[in-house]
């Protein structure tokens, strides 16, 4: 089967631009690429690349090998992150919800903002005891003249919209309990995270 390209040539470019992804090794550990772990901390558009790209890479693998989605390994994502970046938290969410491959998000620690978000998309979503969760709306800033202010913020509201609808569509917290929050920083552990549909189960041990 060919692809628009090759696997050697997309691990390839993993590896050779490396160098350019700053937060490389919060991604992915070398002994762990085939296990397909990832790892997560804070978000910005290189780690965004780099995440995209490896799902990306395990899905063309898993359909050259012609493998159910029932039949593949699922990628592990472990998360430990206070977020970041929204356009590379989106591009993320974007892929794992396209990966025909299961991706399983993990809480090792912090889910927050933009890293619950990814966390709230995987198909099977598991938290650490301890672990914590954070929603809120996030903060931006914007100079310029009244025109571009307004521009702005037109298009933020859209980027808004998109968090709702992710949120609701991936956890079973109501209109009514989003609409409560959304201006607060809504805090939660690993339980109340449970009881509100963020995350699917506590885990007592490793996930290997």
């Amino acid at each position: 089967m060919k692809t628009e390209q090759s696997l050697v040539e997309l691990l390839e470019n993993l590896i050779i631009n490396r160098n350019e992804v700053k937060n490389f090794d919060t991604v992915i550990e070398q002994n762990s690429c085939w296990q397909r772990h990832l790892y997560l901390g804070d978000i910005d558009s290189t780690v965004g690349d780099s995440i995209e790209n490896f799902i990306r890479f395990w899905n063309q693998l898993d359909d050259e090998l012609n493998l159910a989605p029932e039949d593949r390994k699922p990628i592990k994502i472990f998360i430990n992150s206070c977020g970041g970046d929204l356009d590379a938290t989106f591009q993320m969410t974007d892929a794992i919800k396209m990966s025909k491959t299961p991706v399983w998000t993990i809480n090792t620690g912090t889910a927050y903002s933009g890293g619950l978000l990814v966390f709230i998309t995987g198909s099977k979503r598991i938290a650490y005891p301890h672990s914590s969760f954070l929603y809120h709306e996030g903060s931006t800033g914007m100079s310029g003249d009244a025109g571009k202010f307004h521009n702005y913020a037109d298009f933020y509201k859209k980027q808004m919209d998109i968090i709702k609808e992710i949120v609701l569509q991936n956890t079973q917290i109501t209109p009514e309990q989003y609409q409560e929050h959304i201006k607060d920083d809504w805090w939660l552990t690993a339980k109340e995270a449970i009881e509100v549909g963020i995350c699917d189960e506590i885990t007592d041990h490793f996930i290997q």
